[in-house]
């Protein structure tokens, strides 16, 4: 297999790993985030909500606050998300390492932009904590998008040095 076909796979993992398990206020809910949705359980039931139903809740008014904010630096995440997968089809499609690169960058550039989005709505940021989270996908998302980068980076200097031939009796 070759390093486009596994920056494809390792790419669509992305919005299979778990982003975070978080917890609502003093144990009010919980519920695991992935990059596509979430779902959750509060006293009023279990939920499994996309990211378009919340972009449409921030829209109406529904959601405001630290939330909101939350909220648009996720989306904002998700879409970042989505053009790297895009570049990383046409990277394999045309085996151009150079889209691969720029994938992997702006999959880590999600990846921080989804975790300030952590921080605002469950940390420190804004006014103090509102519950916590385990952002358990976040170092993974980030290692992705440095071994994508770093895998095109080798065959790069592979392709620019010629090789070195074994000189035989």
């Amino acid at each position: 297999m070759n390093k486009f076909k596994i920056s494809l796979i390792l790419q669509c993992l992305v919005f299979l790993i778990p982003i975070n398990i978080y917890v609502i206020g003093d144990w009010l809910g919980t519920g695991v985030q992935w990059a596509l949705f979430r779902y959750q359980e509060t006293y009023l039931g279990n939920s499994l909500i996309l990211v378009t139903g919340y972009i449409t809740f921030v829209l109406n008014g529904t959601i405001g606050g630290r939330s909101a904010v939350s909220l648009i630096l996720w989306a904002i995440g998700v879409l970042l998300f989505v053009l790297a997968t895009i570049l990383v089809i046409l990277a394999n499609t045309n085996e151009d390492a150079s889209l691969v690169k720029k994938a992997s960058l702006i999959t880590i550039t999600g990846g921080i932009i989804i975790a300030i989005s952590i921080l605002v709505q469950y940390g420190i940021l804004l006014n103090g904590p509102s519950g916590f989270a385990i952002p358990v996908g976040i170092p993974i998302i980030l290692v992705i998008g440095w071994w994508m980068y770093s895998a095109m980076n080798d065959s790069d200097k592979r392709e620019i040095e010629p090789e070195e031939e074994s000189s035989g009796p």
